[in-house]
């Protein structure tokens, strides 16, 4: 019987072709004869042999197996050459002769294929339905990425149109300064213009009058004295005046001006690596490798406790530690620099610059005590205390965006700006103890996080307090931080539970587990 031809004067290839006209592809198959013929052949066929047996395409079972099916099977993986003769059971691996002679010649439990087949037609059914069970996976898989394409199309159409409009504030902007800086201009020359038109109109009027004097006093110097005398003395007065007139047109025509460009908005624009940042919110995190180093300082009277770390724009990292009331500057091999002390019980970091961070810090000595935002610097690899805002309530956590402040005092959320003056009371929430711990601001500047000790959950707010969700998990217990990364990625620190959570940028569901520690 005749296989995977190709049919003739054709690009066609059957499976099982015609082994009569080798032109069609067989529709039937003769078990006597083991050929199969197109619908034409067969006709032939059953005139000549009555008596076979004669199976159709509905019936494919009892055709013999197509040589394509047949050598893609019995193919080696690794040895394209060769047929699969042998199973090592060591390694589970199905072998040609080459493989056995490379990779498993010290293996123990090497056999031919029909001495290792332990498969059964129950298996084949079994088989089946996994099979049957993954396609299905596998196409719902396929829709989803088809359906994902098409809102990634939609999702670059969003954002260019939001680069437009960015774009088109710019140019809106600069259009401003334009007409301002031109304005300016216009002002000036037309200052400019008014004075040169006076001086020119002065001057052809002294220019007139010398030369009418000097005329007059050519036509009376030889017919009366008096009228000499009045000429000579007019024209001598008016030389005077035009010898002033020139003096000062000397000291005051200076009207060149030169443009002298804002190089503050070119420096500005060159740092710029674009116009925004493209970030991927819901991207899962994923660890690669852990390292532990010692941060204990031999000025310190406890074990380091770290309550909060932020990393500068430089590489340089801050770390607070909460037992031995320290602000502690590391370089980029985590050695510590230089630190800095603040007062007791400070809970929270935040970055308000490139080399600034506030510290929320609560000195309980006093009869109300004392609960202030520490300033500190980094200049020259050491840290220095800046200016102090006191609040009227306890400071926990501390976010900063967009030149606010968003402080949280274990009940409420309250935002201030960098000069201490409160904005509003965000949320509240008096039920328990630290149900408003700490937060953080997503870089769109919509959604506030914030964690609820002692419920074990998330909240993600609006800017203006509303609660948005509410995220709990079996896996968060006792949430303390919350961060966002550079990505728009958002971490939770689960103290209860020793682990890290990154959640979905709505706050609505759990992405993956990143850390459990012991």
């Amino acid at each position: 019987m005749e296989f995977s031809l190709a049919a003739k004067e054709s690009d066609t290839i059957w499976d099982l072709t015609c082994s009569a006209c080798k032109e069609l592809e067989a529709q039937c198959h003769c078990e006597e004869c083991c050929k199969g013929f197109c619908d034409s052949c067969v006709k032939l066929h059953n005139q000549l042999y009555k008596t076979h047996t004669v199976f159709g395409r509905e019936q494919m079972d009892k055709w013999p197996l197509a040589k394509s099916t047949l050598d893609s099977l019995e193919q080696c993986g690794e040895h394209i050459d060769e047929k699969i003769k042998l199973f090592c059971d060591d390694h589970s691996q199905l072998c040609c002769h080459i493989c056995v002679a490379l990779h498993h010649r010290s293996c123990s439990n090497v056999s031919l294929i029909e001495e290792a087949n332990k498969y059964s037609i129950a298996d084949v059914h079994h088989l089946s339905s996994n099979i049957q069970k993954i396609q299905e996976e596998l196409k719902n898989l396929k829709n989803k990425s088809e359906c994902n394409l098409l809102s990634l199309e939609m999702k670059y159409q969003q954002i260019k149109e939001e680069i437009d409009t960015m774009r088109q504030k710019i140019n809106k902007e600069l259009d401003r300064l334009e007409r301002a800086t031109m304005q300016e201009v216009e002002k000036l020359i037309a200052k400019s213009k008014i004075s040169l038109t006076k001086e020119r109109d002065k001057s052809d009027s002294i220019h007139e009058s010398l030369q009418c004097l000097s005329k007059v006093a050519n036509e009376v110097c030889n017919k009366s004295s008096k009228l000499l005398f009045i000429a000579l003395e007019k024209s001598q007065k008016q030389i005077k005046d035009s010898e002033l007139f020139l003096k000062e047109s000397k000291v005051t025509h200076e009207y060149g001006m030169e443009f002298v460009p804002s190089n503050d908005i070119e420096r500005y624009l060159f740092k710029c690596a674009g116009l925004g940042r493209v970030c991927k919110p819901n991207g899962v995190i994923s660890l690669h490798k852990k390292s532990e180093y010692s941060v204990k300082m031999s000025t310190d009277r406890f074990t380091c406790h770290t309550y909060a770390i932020c990393e500068l724009p430089t590489g340089e990292t801050l770390l607070l530690d909460y037992n031995n009331d320290k602000v502690k500057l590391l370089d980029k091999n985590y050695q510590c620099l230089s630190n800095c002390e603040v007062l007791k019980f400070s809970y929270d970091m935040c970055l308000i610059s490139a080399s600034e961070v506030v510290v929320t810090t609560n000195e309980t000595s006093g009869i109300a005590g004392l609960h202030v935002l520490q300033v500190i610097t980094v200049r020259n690899d050491r840290l220095e205390k800046g200016w102090m805002l006191q609040l009227p309530h306890r400071c926990f956590g501390v976010a900063h965006h967009e030149g606010d402040l968003y402080v949280t005092s274990g009940n409420a959320l309250y935002q201030y700006t960098l000069t201490g003056t409160i904005v509003k009371k965000l949320f509240e929430d008096t039920t328990s103890s630290n149900t408003v711990y700490k937060c953080a601001v997503n870089f769109m500047g919509d959604q506030i996080y914030v964690t609820n000790n002692n419920k074990h959950t998330l909240l993600t707010l609006a800017m203006d307090g509303k609660v948005i969700s509410t995220f709990s998990d079996i896996d968060l217990k006792g949430p303390r931080g919350v961060h966002v990364t550079a990505g728009g990625q958002v971490l939770v620190c689960g103290h209860g539970s020793n682990n890290i959570i990154q959640v979905d940028s709505e706050g609505k569901k759990k992405l993956v587990t990143l850390r459990r520690t012991e």
